[in-house]
């Protein structure tokens, strides 16, 4: 039997990275949501139920219990889900720790919920988790580093607040920016793109070009928050959903695609990412949107 070997390059994202991979698995899927270099995209609001049903038919489909129509991506973007579950439930773990904690929960009574032998016992693992590093290599477990982390946080939360209130000017920029006829073209031109199409390995094999994928992901965003205008109640999460929250649930989705859609606008603001010198009061109008939103962030 002769087993394809495809390269990284050529395979679909979802089965080489984390982000994508959960955001392949999404029942709604819109845009992307991942981190960025700049550390202002909001990653780390991961939720079970948002990837529960797909999972479980994946793993129904692996028992042969059902037979749902999965792809080799699905099962390998699953497999990938797996170690973000990982992290996330070491980092909730902890949360819940240390929330018991604050609401005067002994140790004896935290150590019986994990299973632990004794008080001692609930307390080391509680510094265990506290020192342990996270999945991308850092360690923010002392003083300094959870009180800028908390701020971190916070400053997200005041970006994502400021986008939703200057929700229209965001959409409007971005549809301009997704009108320029060739978009996808100059932002694989771009020093960026130049930089990711060249040649690797000691061999200096050619890869090719390469397609950036922040044009397609902000088409995809707009697209997303065309549909969420058109029929917004198509969104509610019944499972997360208690008496009289729908406003509120609807305020928040809307903020997410408002928030990504921020997010990969600041591509466009970066020289190395896409030329707008012949654009250029399209340019001060990304500018403009980015200089706000950092500001608002301080």
């Amino acid at each position: 039997m002769t087993t394809r070997r495809h390269r990284r390059s050529d395979r679909p994202e979802a089965e080489v990275d984390r982000e994508r991979a959960w955001s392949h698995m999404l029942e709604n899927p819109g845009g992307i949501r991942r981190r960025d270099r700049f550390g202002l995209t909001e990653y780390d609001d991961k939720r079970l139920g948002e990837i529960a049903r797909e999972y479980d038919q994946i793993c129904r489909r692996a028992q042969g219990r059902i037979e749902p129509q999965v792809t080799e991506t699905d099962v390998l973007a699953a497999l990938l889900v797996i170690n973000t579950l990982r992290d996330k439930l070491l980092d909730d773990e902890l949360m819940l720790i240390t929330l018991a904690r604050t609401y005067g929960v002994t140790w004896t009574r935290i150590a019986d919920a994990l299973e632990l032998k004794s008080r001692q016992s609930a307390e080391r693992r509680h510094l265990q988790l506290s020192k342990s590093t996270s999945a991308d290599g850092i360690r923010p477990r002392t003083q300094n580093e959870r009180v800028e982390a908390t701020r971190e946080r916070r400053r997200r939360r005041a970006e994502r607040d400021w986008a939703l209130t200057n929700a229209e000017a965001i959409r409007t920029t971005a549809l301009a920016l997704t009108e320029i006829p060739d978009l996808q073209e100059r932002a694989n031109c771009s020093r960026e793109g130049m930089l990711m199409s060249a040649p690797v390995g000691e061999d200096g094999v050619d890869q090719g070009p390469v397609d950036m994928a922040w044009p397609s992901a902000l088409k995809e965003c707009l697209t997303e928050h065309l549909r969420f205008r058109e029929d917004p109640w198509a969104y509610l999460n019944t499972d997360r959903l208690a008496p009289g929250d729908e406003e509120w649930q609807l305020v928040q989705q809307q903020g997410d695609i408002v928030h990504r859609m921020l997010g990969l606008l600041r591509y466009a603001a970066d020289p190395r990412h896409l030329d707008l010198s012949d654009y250029p009061d399209l340019r001060q109008r990304v500018a403009n949107l980015q200089d706000s939103a950092i500001h608002n962030r301080r």
